[in-house]
């Protein structure tokens, strides 16, 4: 069926870009999966249709796979990465399936990037060509941009190996069958070997290369669907990924379906995707049903609901040209005047209605070969918002999204404001723009990114603007009605004051005396101690013998602290809202309103985080905890990216870990320390770094398990 045929290293520098860095979260796997098929989509009189992924898991024994035979362990023994588990006969498989789609399209048995018919090879950018810029980034209706995302399928196998069934729509329905490992560099049998191997068939190319490719035969391809239980049949196009001993303790079902109705609520909902997880459908008819029996908070449920009433009136509003104008020109900062009609905007607002604006922009595109000429065009991208409803105008949620053609940039959604808002990016050139500006995984742009600056000019502020404009927005529609309160008050309040001078018969008009530039704004209502609650601290220390120590210790919080910051909050918020403003009409005065109208918003949204807190029984945990750690040096933007297993290795014996109370190594590797704290009451340090505290970089990461 399938042959392990590993290639010798023919010579040259050996790269290895330790994708395990960027790829290794097990939800990479799966939200990868998701991009692939919505990229592949099948496309009906120039429309795209609603593709269909499915998750399943199968069981499979190591004796009937003929494939993993003395040459796979041996090279299986020497891997440098996930060594988590050897070849057991019993081998658990996660299995993701799309349909409606493409395939891998071009021809798999050439190891080039172009065809006989001179038609771009994806299975040239699939199988050999990582990280290549042609394969994606140029097309503003894909997904990907780099082609690197695959990795995450070898990342989370215990064996560091995926499989593959193919099944070309472009191509009579040519089904091919193939297989990859990611054991980094190596030695066998006293034999360097790449980073990637292959499963396949073995070819030798006109130029006398031996090369491994798909196999292609459709009996075999049967063989391979019967013996991991595919439910794709051979006249159905697409592709099936097969993962064996996937990360059964973090990935299931239930995993699964939150990270889909979580991400991917937007193109769910808009009919572009629906997928099943086993026996369950998430579809745009039920994915609001389904999302709502996530949340326990009766708060929580009601917006949840509300979102998806939001992003039905989105879809109505997509053809309607009747929206409001911003205009962008390179501003630092959007003001009322750049926004139509903003007063209107306002009242809208005020009534619950839902409002789009559309921001026009230029794009200022890099003609090929050149870094001076460029091929301006005129683009824009839609923001759709609507106020919470009024019972829950307190509330700060993470119910909105930023989506750049069917792709969410998830971390771009933000608890900033007390409204639903989507950023909706669908211009074909505004497209393109932003997908340069999106990091690994598509979850985040940034205006540094090296792809911009490659293909465009004039983007810093566009794509600055883009990342913050919603809450700029907001701002200013919220503090349009403040000001027109405070307004509203003066002459009502207004109290004719003297100055010492006309008191004393030597005076004229009194005036406003500007406040001193040292004076210090004082708070009109003294607010109590209100932090944001933390999982853990960290700290690092030079000891006497001149190593380093980092230690992280949980923080435990008592339901009683809480509830008694709580009232305290609340007593300074009720307190703030009765303060007479016509008070405080000198510029000092301003000052000290401005101070505290931003405490008690930061309250206000603490206070959410707080009560959401107190219901989870006042814990963070269980958490998975994982620290980094690199050799820093002067001007080194990213120690992290440039460490090497030659600088250390935290399995050395020269660190040494101390654990009390509830928290346990998952994992040490190179320079990552997985931890698993199953409660607060915990501390971990390590020891082992020798002198120079200024040039060792740490950092943490946490995830709920």
């Amino acid at each position: 069926m399938l042959e392990f045929i590993p290639i010798k290293h023919g010579g040259g520098t050996i790269v290895d870009s330790s994708p395990h860095q960027k790829f290794e979260k097990p939800d990479n796997c799966i939200l990868e999966c998701v991009q692939n098929t919505i990229d592949a989509a099948l496309e009906v009189n120039g429309k795209s249709t609603t593709t269909i992924l499915k998750f399943h898991f199968s069981l499979v024994k190591k004796s009937d796979c003929k494939f993993f035979d003395n040459n796979f362990e041996n090279h299986l023994k020497q891997r440098k990465h996930n060594k988590r588990q050897n070849l057991e006969e019993s081998i658990p498989c996660l299995i993701m399936e799309d349909y409606s789609t493409t395939g891998i399209t071009g021809d798999p048995k050439i190891v080039d990037d172009q065809t006989k018919t001179g038609k771009q090879n994806n299975w040239y950018y699939f199988l050999i060509d990582f990280g290549s810029k042609e394969s994606k980034l140029g097309d503003y209706k894909k997904g990907g941009s780099e082609g690197e995302g695959r990795q995450t399928f070898m990342l989370n196998s215990g064996i560091a190996t995926f499989f593959g069934l193919s099944v070309d729509s472009t191509n009579q329905n040519r089904p091919s069958i193939f297989g990859m490992s990611y054991f980094g560099s190596r030695k066998v049998n006293n034999v360097r070997y790449p980073v990637f191997s292959s499963f396949g068939e073995k070819i030798t190319t006109d130029e006398g290369v031996t090369e491994c490719v798909p196999v292609t035969d459709a009996e075999k391809a049967q063989e391979f669907i019967s013996l991991f239980k595919l439910k794709r049949k051979l006249s159905e196009s697409g592709t099936s990924i097969v993962i064996p001993f996937y990360k059964r303790e973090e990935i299931d079902k239930n995993f699964i379906i939150q990270k889909l109705i979580d991400i991917y609520r937007v193109p769910i909902f808009r009919n572009q995707l629906e997928v099943f997880v086993d026996d369950i459908l998430i579809n745009s008819k039920n994915i609001r049903s389904l999302a709502n029996q996530t949340e326990e908070n009766p708060s929580k449920k009601r917006l949840c609901d509300d979102y998806y009433e939001f992003l039905k009136q989105t879809n109505e509003k997509i053809n309607d040209e009747n929206s409001y104008k911003i205009k962008f020109y390179d501003q630092d900062e959007i003001a009322k005047k750049d926004i139509s009609n903003f007063e209107n905007l306002v009242q809208k607002f005020n009534r619950y209605e839902i409002i789009k604006l559309r921001i026009g922009f230029e794009i200022y595109k890099l003609q090929e070969d050149s870094q001076i000429r460029t091929d301006n065009y005129h683009s824009y991208y839609d923001i759709y918002l609507k106020k919470y409803p009024s019972v829950l105008d307190n509330m700060r949620e993470l119910y909105n999204d930023f989506i750049r053609g069917s792709m969410p940039v998830y971390a771009r959604r933000n608890k900033r404001t007390s409204m639903f808002h989507l950023v909706d990016i669908q211009d074909k050139h505004a497209t393109l723009f932003f997908k340069h500006a999106e990091h690994t995984n598509h979850s985040e742009i940034s205006a540094d990114n090296w792809k911009l600056k490659e293909d465009y000019k004039n983007y810093r502020k566009t794509i600055t603007a883009s990342r913050n404009i919603t809450t700029k927005i907001y701002n200013l529609i919220t503090l349009e009605d403040a000001d027109e309160d405070f307004e509203a008050t003066q002459d009502l309040f207004k109290i004719e004051e003297k100055g010492m001078g006309a008191e004393e018969g030597g005076g004229g008009e009194d005036e406003e005396e500007e406040p001193q530039e040292d004076q210090k704004i004082t708070h009109i209502v003294v607010p109590p101690i209100f932090p944001g609650l933390k999982k853990y601290e960290v700290s690092q220390n030079n000891e006497d013998d001149g190593t380093v120590t980092y230690r992280i210790i949980g923080v435990d919080y008592k339901e009683k602290d809480i509830k008694a910051a709580i009232e305290e909050a609340e007593k300074y918020i009720k307190i703030t809202s009765k303060v007479d403003f016509s008070k405080y009409t000198t510029p000092f005065g301003r000052k000290q309103l401005d101070l505290m109208q931003k405490t008690t918003s930061t309250f206000k949204r603490r206070l959410v985080e707080y009560k959401n807190f107190l219901s989870d029984k006042c814990t963070f945990y269980p958490r998975r905890i994982i620290v980094e750690a690199a050799f820093d040096s002067e001007g080194l933007r990213n120690p992290f990216k440039r460490y090497s297993a030659r600088d250390f290795d935290f399995n050395d014996e020269d660190f040494k870990l101390e654990l009390d109370g509830g928290i346990k190594v998952k994992e040490k590797k190179e320079n990552q320390i997985i931890l698993l704290a199953n409660k607060s009451k915990f501390k971990f340090s390590v020891n082992g770094f020798g002198e120079g505290i200024e040039d060792i970089r740490w950092r943490d990461r946490n995830y709920t398990v």
